[in-house]
């Protein structure tokens, strides 16, 4: 299968492409680090893996469609996008700067919108194709201490559900995946803290490889992926 994917430079990104690079799929990864994007590329290859890479920078519409577009040519076709690209800055409305804001939004929001506005016109034309959103448990809950970022989630959800209205009879699928706490540099608050409990980046990607991998004929729409304990 050719996917594409946001935001797999590292972090969830890069063990959702190690995973499915080790299970054949043919992945394009996108992201605004191109040291980071041959790191990952080189260890794909380096376990039989196939990826080409391209830098961009997610909010800027025009720059993500090129290379979108691009790496579409480059694969000879897209059969699934998963937007994982996300910021994580965890403060309060009390704390939290407009620019800080505005980064979580065109982020996290118009980011994963322009790069599901590029590919939906090639996922129509050949009458199939999966769209998986990576939102995050904050994207159904509350998060005390972090409600933009919050805010952001709950919107990649709302337009998630919403758009699978639009595009299901198009043969398109859309699912929301929902991780709960992530072993991932990015999502460190704490450089400290014990991590052993969390989920595993790899095993979101296990996560998307099994979706992807559901009958043509049928969806799994949410899916939650959450640590079974936390440390005491």
């Amino acid at each position: 299968m050719k996917v594409l994917l946001t935001g797999a430079s590292k972090g969830i990104g890069e063990g959702i492409a190690t995973f499915l690079g080790r299970s054949g799929h043919q992945l394009g990864l996108l992201a605004r680090s191109e040291d980071g994007l041959r790191r990952v590329q080189e260890n794909i290859h380096g376990e039989g893996g196939k990826a080409e890479i391209a830098p961009c920078d997610l909010r800027d519409h025009d720059g993500t469609a090129s290379a979108i577009e691009s790496m579409i040519q480059k694969m000879e076709g897209v059969d699934a996008l998963i937007n994982n690209a996300g910021l994580v800055i965890r403060k309060s409305a009390f704390e939290i700067s407009l620019d800080e804001w505005h980064a979580m939004v065109e982020t996290n929001i118009n980011g994963l919108f322009y790069a599901t506005r590029t590919v939906l016109p090639f996922l129509k034309e050949q009458g199939r194709g999966h769209i998986i959103n990576i939102s995050s448990i904050s994207g159904h809950m509350p998060l005390s201490g972090g409600s933009g970022y919050a805010a952001t989630k709950y919107a990649v959800t709302g337009f998630s559900d919403s758009l699978f209205l639009e595009v299901r009879g198009h043969g398109i699928k859309v699912t929301t995946i929902f991780p709960g706490s992530v072993d991932s540099q990015s999502h460190r608050h704490d450089p400290n803290e014990e991590t052993d409990w969390k989920v595993r980046p790899e095993e979101v990607g296990e996560v998307c490889h099994q979706i992807l991998s559901t009958r043509q004929t049928n969806l799994i729409s949410h899916l939650e992926i959450r640590p079974l304990r936390k440390p005491s």
